[in-house]
């Protein structure tokens, strides 16, 4: 089931053959000089070539290949492991932190799990289903949907996905979430991800209507590749992620 908010939507009112080849850790070929904001933690240089917004037109082997997303910088709170991501000390936070053509764990990062998969998400916080999708991720439960507990980003951190949030709006529909905004926000939800700031989607609107949220992203994190997007909350979204986003990254190379 998917939920998705429009412009109108308020707080309180949903909206609605061959062998694969060897999968490959080697990712695409980068320059080598690059600035300290383009390197990943390791120090290599972040892809260039065929940066843009498309995804990928399939997980089948003759899907067309999405392109590379930006390496957009954020302002916000970079989770360590899944704690709890305490607010005090916003820094840039830049895509390139998560790049990782090697498939090496990356240090403070879901336990020292090598990073497979990134799950990038957009809320806002006038957004009913965008605050239901933080729960799930979370395993809060501010919106009392998620008595149980679920949490995507626990239950697939052992499998190499990080989960990173940028929040777009504040409770008015329209207008830039603020610092004092995400700060509530990670206290409501317990967020034990990263939680970054996109007000008016200054970055990402160039993926979606940026009243159409929630948006969610999946990137190969060996090349940085779109390898999906859609908007609207999916309840199954751990089970895709496992059993079709996963399993394709375990049996595809890297785009080149």
């Amino acid at each position: 089931m998917k939920l998705t908010y429009g412009l109108v939507s308020s707080l309180l009112f949903a909206c609605s053959a061959s062998a694969p080849p060897d999968p490959g850790t080697s990712g695409p070929t980068v320059q080598t000089s690059c600035a300290e904001s383009d390197q990943n933690a390791f120090g290599v240089c972040y892809p260039t070539a065929d940066i843009g917004t498309g995804a990928r037109s399939s997980f089948g082997s003759n899907g067309t290949p999405g392109q590379r997303i930006a390496n957009f910088a954020f302002t916000g709170y970079q989770a360590v492991d899944t704690s709890l991501v305490q607010s005090g000390s916003p820094s840039a936070v830049h895509l390139a932190r998560f790049y990782n053509p090697s498939l090496d764990a990356i240090p403070n990062l879901i336990g020292g799990v090598p990073v497979k998969l990134i799950h990038l998400t957009v809320a806002a916080v006038w957004c009913g289903p965008c605050n239901e999708e933080t729960d799930f991720i979370s395993g809060g439960n501010w919106t009392g949907t998620n008595p149980a507990g679920v949490s995507f980003a626990k239950e697939l951190a052992p499998l190499g996905v990080i989960f990173v949030q940028a929040l777009s709006d504040g409770p008015v529909v329209g207008t830039g979430a603020t610092l004092t905004d995400l700060d509530a926000w990670i206290h409501h939800h317990q967020s034990d991800f990263t939680e970054l700031l996109d007000p008016n989607v200054e970055n990402l609107g160039v993926f979606f209507d940026g009243a159409s949220v929630p948006f969610n992203m999946n990137i190969d994190a060996r090349s940085m590749e779109i390898l999906s997007s859609e908007t609207g909350f999916d309840t199954t979204m751990d089970d895709t992620i496992e059993k079709q986003v996963l399993p394709w990254i375990d049996s595809h190379p890297a785009k080149q």
